[in-house]
């Protein structure tokens, strides 16, 4: 295939791309639920652009995965993610300094390295293996020779690593800083040709191809009500963390609706709830509360919780603001959890008229 055949390879898979949220069993969307299809879908493009058109498995840098105006594949309101290429027969350096941040974690991801999903992780170094020097700096070795300190093993597969940080008050973040090198010379870049820039062309159309799958999520689901919670599964495709359990639910509300759910959080480094659209996309967090963490929630005296999904302030306690959503998904997240949260209890109340 050419780059030419590439690029129109990949204009044919964005043609078709709107059918995911126009028709089928997860087509059944209002206005605002197709416009941000549309929005989704250039978003993912962006995405997908930066990690497979420009990545460099050879000369890796990190980019960003999330940010309050750009949003893929389910991103919570009080992190950050960063994603850099790897070849599993390369060797890398990771040197960085800690932050504030709750939580700190270094996924790496194996799988195939033409913008499929990948298949599984390889492994998963956070926070509380992290050796730090006293000022929090540290350096992670990545290599396919087990080695000791700080250090990942690459398998052949490895494709990826993906770092997350958690904060419990995005106002006061102090993020951590950290940057990737390969450790045996490289040089630098050959001028694109052809072949290259089809091979990284077929990349992107993959990733939007495959992503395309599974955002929106369907209608189907039961309204208003939460599934148990689930911890994270290796046989599920995608970039998941073994280190979080998760629970969600769809929310459908009218005007003088409100969803109320109830539940126990376990002790864990960080528990939060929030609200997305059906594309695993964040609602407006700038203007709009749409999440709670831990710190935030008003406990009961019991130490139970009381969350309220509503599109107007419902005078309660820990209200969730829909930002204009009718429907939408409530997620719910415990990291390093010392066990799986019980189900949470949902109800749709009614709301005195505004």
């Amino acid at each position: 295939m050419t780059g030419s055949q590439a690029f129109h390879a990949l204009l044919d898979v964005l043609r078709d791309a709107d059918q995911t949220f126009l028709t089928g069993p997860r087509g059944e969307m209002d206005a605002l639920g197709v416009a941000e299809g549309y929005r989704h879908l250039t978003h993912l493009l962006g995405y997908a652009l930066d990690l497979y058109l420009e990545g460099d498995p050879e000369r890796p840098c990190f980019t960003p995965l999330a940010s309050p105006t750009q949003k893929i594949l389910g991103d919570n309101v009080d992190s950050l993610y960063h994603f850099a290429p790897l070849r599993g027969d390369r060797r890398y350096r990771i040197r960085g300094r800690r932050g504030n941040e709750v939580y700190l974690a270094f996924c790496v991801y194996g799988g195939k390295p033409d913008g499929e999903w990948s298949e599984r992780v390889v492994a998963n170094l956070s926070q509380r293996d992290l050796a730090l020097a006293p000022d929090g700096g540290f350096e992670i070795m990545l290599a396919p020779e087990p080695s000791s300190g700080n250090a990942i093993t690459l398998t052949p597969d490895a494709v990826c690593v993906i770092v997350r940080q958690y904060f419990t008050d995005r106002e006061q973040a102090r993020p951590a800083s950290f940057t990737i090198a390969p450790l045996d010379p490289v040089g630098p870049p050959q001028a694109l040709d052809d072949a290259s820039l089809a091979r990284r062309l077929r990349a992107v159309a993959t990733f939007v191809r495959e992503t395309i799958q599974f955002a929106p999520l369907p209608a189907s689901l039961p309204p208003n009500l939460l599934g148990p919670p689930m911890p994270w599964s290796p046989h599920v495709p995608g970039w998941g963390t073994p280190d979080n359990a998760y629970s969600l639910g769809l929310f459908r509300l009218g005007p003088d609706e409100a969803l109320v759910i109830e539940g126990r959080s376990p002790k864990c480094v960080y528990f939060g709830a929030q609200l997305w659209n059906r594309y695993m996309q964040s609602l407006d967090y700038r203007y709009h509360r749409v999440s709670l963490n831990h710190t935030q929630i008003a406990f009961e005296p019991d130490g139970s919780f009381r969350l309220v999904v509503a599109h107007r302030d419902p005078g309660l306690p820990n209200w969730l603001d829909t930002a204009g959503h009718r429907e939408g998904v409530v997620f719910c997240r415990w990291l390093q959890a010392d066990e799986l949260a019980p189900q949470p209890a949902s109800r749709v109340i009614r709301l005195d008229p505004a």
